[in-house]
């Protein structure tokens, strides 16, 4: 029986390791993204877009957010 392919994406990673990604955006979104950042709101571009995806999936755990509140 063949693998899903969430099976393969998923094979030998722990959940609790954070991954790497690369997306492209817009200009725009970038600069709203560095505006939350400059302004405190969070420690760097990778939180902001970790809370976003949390908040995209409904992920509101500390254990699966892997980083202090």
């Amino acid at each position: 029986m063949a693998a899903s392919n969430a099976d393969h994406r998923t094979r030998g990673r722990d959940a609790d390791t954070m991954e790497r990604v690369t997306f492209r955006t817009t200009g725009g979104q970038l600069e709203a993204l560095e505006s939350l950042v400059d302004a405190g709101q969070f420690p760097n571009r990778s939180a902001a877009i970790r809370a976003a995806i949390r908040q995209l999936v409904g992920d509101d755990s500390a254990e699966t957010r892997g980083e202090q509140q």
